[in-house]
């Protein structure tokens, strides 16, 4: 499983949510993450939505959500680690901006296809690095799958800032490859490899 996730989280297929107001006015970081996740099965279930025709509608409802609910200052800092220091504001910005929309095309892709209808199973809440991991279980026929959410909180109220799907955290692993890709060859060849990528998610 591990595997198959890492592979998911690649580079090159850049990942519930919520509805906004749920995820602004939640008190508990575990009521909020509980009312994200039921927030994505609600889409998932709709019978208005079922079938490969109301695919693209459901994924752009599920892009909706994330926007609103992810931290995407925070993940792109940590996506980049000491790398973030060396941009100025302008970059900085260009580079949110496009690691913003590949994370909107994967994250909704691996929703569609892996959030449906299991059981999630509410473990606890431990303090984490300044914001609280909240532990999960997904359940389905043979199989537990542990999901933790990283949850911070700020102006805007709490947003997630990292997933950790059966150990594999989603950050961690985009860290790593951008930081391979930039020791190999120049962080402009990383951001013009996620460009390309982008152009390419743009036409499909």
């Amino acid at each position: 499983m591990k595997r198959r996730v890492a592979l998911l989280l690649g580079p090159a297929c850049l990942w519930a949510v919520l509805f906004q107001t749920a995820m602004a006015v939640a008190g508990a970081p575990t009521e909020a993450v509980r009312g994200m996740l039921d927030a994505v099965m609600v889409i998932q279930s709709d019978p208005a939505l079922q079938g490969q025709e109301s695919r693209a509608t459901r994924r752009a409802e599920i892009k909706k959500v994330i926007l609103g609910n992810f931290n995407f200052d925070e993940m792109a800092r940590a996506t980049l680690g000491q790398y973030w220091n060396t941009l100025n504001e302008s970059r900085r910005s260009e580079f949110k901006s496009v690691f913003q929309d590949l994370f909107l095309d994967s994250y909704s892709r691996l929703v569609l296809d892996f959030m449906r209808k299991e059981k999630i199973v509410y473990v606890g809440e431990d303090a984490a690095q300044g914001g609280t991991l909240v532990k999960t279980l997904m359940q389905r026929t043979n199989e537990e799958i542990p999901v933790d959410y990283y949850l911070m909180k700020g102006e805007s109220g709490l947003k997630v800032r990292d997933v950790s799907i059966d150990g594999v955290s989603i950050v961690g692993n985009y860290r790593t490859s951008f930081s391979r890709i930039i020791k190999q060859e120049s962080y402009e060849s990383l951001l013009k490899k996620m460009k390309l990528q982008r152009q390419t998610m743009e036409k499909n």
